[in-house]
């Protein structure tokens, strides 16, 4: 039976506290993460994607500040040791995954760019398994290799051919980028989380990743031309600056500094369903025949991954915590 934590996304003193298991806080997260998919497809049309990813953390930063005030008192200081674990959070999760998402849509599908960054559990397994936080198993070598097979199906577009020849989608390959950064924002938050609540860690990596954001995205949104401005792109930078930032950061840490890295990241595969559910009939985006393949694969591979698994498999087995 799967433990039950009296918890809630934001991991405030002062919140109401309800019995919530750790992973209705990851489906929270890729469902919100979904629409970030979807609207980040409509906002790569208008602006730059570092400029995206600037707005949408300003708004993010002027919530979270004061939230963080009001329900833990104070921004606690993390420890000396933490610091480059936050600095590297802010700079793979925050900075760099999300501007390589809008860049990534600005030439490829969200269904495309949600179904790649499914491989980045079988990512996380992998750099868990370097650094000797998890290990490997033939099962997990033959998952890894199917998810990315998947992945190598769908950026190729179902053409061996443009495989072999390296003809593949820009948007696709700088997804797969931005999958593995996420990957390592993942293994470096379940060190911080032991330390720190979710709210005041998605805080502080907020601010860590705020200067390099104005320069960067300041520099874009004033040099790059900027696109017609509708009520669908207003609401879509509230969208991405509210849900797709707090809530879906907050119940993203709140899960994973709960069942660890490499058992959380698997719930990333929800991600490409949700973002389905949402640009199919609501952009128009087409999900093909090489769309459905691809991602069953990657789903599949992940799936032998984590959830086959055998007595002795290690941290992966159904109701152990890898981490503890």
């Amino acid at each position: 039976m799967q433990r039950r934590s009296v918890a809630v996304c934001a991991g405030g003193k002062g919140l109401v506290r309800l019995k919530i298991p750790p992973y209705v806080f990851l489906v929270l997260a890729a469902l919100f993460w979904a629409g970030n998919f979807a609207f980040g497809r409509v906002l790569s049309e208008a602006f730059p994607p570092f400029g995206i990813n600037l707005i949408r953390w300003v708004i993010a930063c002027v919530i979270l500040v004061p939230l963080t005030l009001a329900r833990e008192g104070r921004i606690v200081r993390p420890a000396p040791g933490l610091w480059p674990a936050l600095v590297a959070m802010s700079v793979t999760g925050v900075l760099l995954f999300q501007s390589l998402v809008y860049l990534s849509l600005q030439v490829t599908t969200s269904v495309n760019a949600s179904l790649i960054n499914g491989t980045s559990p079988v990512m996380t397994l992998l750099i868990a398994a370097v650094i000797g936080a998890d290990r490997l198993t033939g099962r997990r070598v033959v998952g890894a290799l199917l998810s990315l097979l998947g992945v190598a199906w769908i950026v190729s577009r179902g053409s061996l051919g443009a495989l072999l020849g390296l003809s593949v989608n820009r948007g696709d390959l700088t997804m797969l980028l931005a999958a593995l950064l996420w990957a390592v924002y993942t293994i470096l938050s379940q060190r911080v989380l032991r330390t720190l609540s979710p709210l005041t860690a998605t805080t502080i990596t907020a601010l860590l990743a705020l200067p390099l954001l104005l320069l960067v995205g300041g520099y874009e949104l004033m040099t790059q031309p900027i696109g017609v401005i509708t009520p669908a792109m207003v609401l879509g930078l509230l969208y991405v600056g509210t849900m797709a930032s707090i809530a879906a950061f907050l119940c993203w840490n709140a899960g994973i500094g709960r069942i660890g890295a490499a058992r959380g990241a698997i719930f990333l595969n929800f991600v490409p369903v949700f973002t389905a559910g949402i640009a199919v009939p609501l952009l128009g985006e087409r999900l093909g025949a090489t769309q459905i393949l691809g991602g069953l694969l990657v789903v599949s591979g992940v799936t032998l991954v984590y959830l086959v698994t055998r007595p002795g498999d290690g941290p992966g087995h159904p109701g152990r915590d890898p981490t503890g």
